[in-house]
């Protein structure tokens, strides 16, 4: 895992990513409408009240952005601030509060503010604005866990990080509407960071007003972000109503009102939605996708995960490549995501996922071959009896007895040697995880941002902090390195695509699958998709409810 998110419980193998979403209105029933044609344009429903789970959590974390590290929350989040930038549906860059200039050296970015954007309450947003806001995530007394990572590479950082200053040096505003960032080195992907959470701008007023840590406690009713709406009520551990902002500076939306349930269980969200009372759902369980695939509006999509297994290259037998190779060929990859998952997951043949730069959808990876596993594992042990004692452990939240099972099964069938379970709770699990002390695990890695950077850099350099196998390669390092410091896309993608290889083949990571997020959108629900990044709600202004 990147160590940077929550990791997923595997319980609800489609929970994932979400970025910015919302859908449905609540109380127009009916079936649903044909698809739009020129000469039968649907009409509105009359209410445009939009009324849907957020599947997942009880209760929504303080809306702060320097502070989520759960899609749940970054869901509502998403909805009440924005920033310089955005994603399109593609996961390219797009300009939101400004357009941008980068200097020839590529470690000074401009930013030109668009005129007339203002917080929600009417307050003015600068540049100066930004420079509270990226200086405030890096404040030892706000303890943001994503600050260093997202804002690391900006000059002066540090500084701040150790409690040295209160201003973020390399973050200057040259006048109201202009804003510079000065880097420490080039960082192509920079921009990409830039659509996190982390650096949408925070009103100065609301946290003067009522403190460091207690503001998103006053966010009701307060004007808190720019984004496309604002919180109008939060009855917690029930539900948040959501409006639009007045103040916004995008196309408004036509919707009056936006109701979120949040609803810790994903198929009770199911049977309400089914009973009329949500206008759309997501975060299917696999069962729960097995029973729905039929249902009018349902869909899927691989999201930017990836799901792999870990061998620690200190312990033996693992600290051979051929051992490892014998178990990467022992996976039966295919038969475990149709006879576990039921196709709700995608078999992986790469660590990279569908829909992130570098994916190469061509390479086939180590595939299953039980002879070949065997062969290779007795080229070092002739004698099995002899293979040191082997255990997989996993956390209970993340792995469940049914897949652990199986991947059990298919190892000792393969190889002829015995391996031990060990089911871990979460916490103590991500401790054996931070010691080193797995012999051989388990690790759910979801996307930071859209960059090769974040999935085999982070993961997988020598010196990586998550490298929770103490993998190594020259040639991985070197090529990675090589990559992080190269301007030229497709060169840094070839240089990501060279260096998968090598950690596939010489296993620094066994990919196992790919998870995909299913919702159910019926056609009357208007301008949402999905994408490697979850629900997509793209340009607000064109999500509303047809008649139905």
């Amino acid at each position: 895992m990147s160590g940077h998110r929550e990791a997923i419980p595997r319980h609800y193998v489609a929970l994932v990513v979400i970025m910015l979403s919302i859908l449905a209105a609540c109380g127009n029933g009916g079936a649903a409408s044909t698809t739009p044609t020129p000469s039968s344009a649907p009409k509105l429903a009359a209410k445009q009240i939009l009324t849907f789970p957020n599947v997942g959590i009880t209760d929504s974390g303080p809306p702060d952005p320097a502070l989520v590290t759960d899609q749940n929350t970054d869901l509502i989040v998403n909805m009440i601030y924005s920033g310089l930038v955005k994603s399109d549906i593609n996961l390219n860059v797009v300009p939101d509060q400004a357009t941008w200039d980068v200097s020839d050296d590529n470690r000074v970015y401009t930013f030109h503010l668009k005129p007339g954007i203002v917080f929600s309450d009417g307050t003015p947003v600068t540049a100066q604005t930004y420079v509270y806001t990226l200086s405030r995530a890096l404040l030892p007394e706000v303890d943001s866990s994503m600050a260093a990572l997202f804002e690391g590479a900006i000059v002066g950082a540090n500084a701040v990080m150790k409690g040295k200053t209160k201003t973020l040096s390399g973050v200057k505003a040259i006048d109201n509407q202009t804003l510079r960032i000065t880097l420490t080195r080039p960082t192509p992907y920079f921009l990409q960071m830039l659509t996190n959470s982390l650096f949408f701008p925070l009103n100065k007023r609301i946290i003067d007003t009522y403190g460091q840590s207690d503001w998103p406690d006053h966010v009701v009713g307060s004007g808190v972000g720019t984004g496309p709406f604002m919180i109008a009520q939060w009855n917690h551990s029930v539900k948040m109503v959501l409006v639009p902002n007045p103040y916004y500076y995008g196309d408004k939306t036509k919707l009056t009102q936006v109701n979120m349930i949040f609803t810790n269980d994903a198929t009770t969200a199911l049977n309400v939605y089914r009973a009329g009372r949500y206008d759309f759902v997501w975060n299917m369980t696999v069962s729960d996708q097995v029973a729905s695939k039929g249902l009018p509006g349902f869909t899927r999509s691989t999201q930017l995960e990836t799901d792999a297994l870990f061998f620690n290259n200190k312990m033996p037998p693992f600290d051979n490549a051929l051992v490892r190779q014998a178990f990467a060929y022992a996976t039966d990859k295919v038969t475990l995501a149709h006879n576990v998952f039921f196709d709700s997951v995608v078999p992986a043949q790469t660590i990279i996922p569908p829909g992130m730069p570098g994916y190469q959808p061509d390479y086939a990876g180590i595939p299953y071959d039980k002879n070949m596993a065997k062969s290779l594992l007795q080229t070092i042990y002739p004698d099995l009896t002899t293979v040191p004692p082997i255990t997989f452990s996993y956390s209970s939240s993340q792995v469940n007895t049914q897949e652990a099972v199986a991947l059990q099964k298919m190892w000792q069938d393969a190889l002829g040697i015995p391996i031990m379970l060990h089911s871990v709770e979460t916490t103590a699990y991500a401790d054996e995880l931070s010691k080193h002390q797995v012999q051989f695990g388990f690790v759910p890695w979801n996307a930071d941002f859209a960059d090769p950077y974040d999935c085999l850099t982070l993961n997988l350099l020598s010196t990586a902090p998550n490298n929770y196998g103490q993998w190594s390669d020259p040639d991985f390092d070197q090529a990675v390195t090589q990559a992080d410091k190269t301007l030229s896309n497709n060169t840094r993608v070839s240089l990501y695509n060279q260096a998968e290889q090598i950690a596939i083949q010489n296993v620094g990571w066994l990919p196992l699958d790919h998870q995909a997020l299913a919702a159910i959108i019926p056609l009357w629900v208007h301008g949402v998709s999905v994408n490697a990044n979850g629900l997509f709600f793209g340009d607000w202004s064109q999500v509303y409810v047809l008649q139905h």
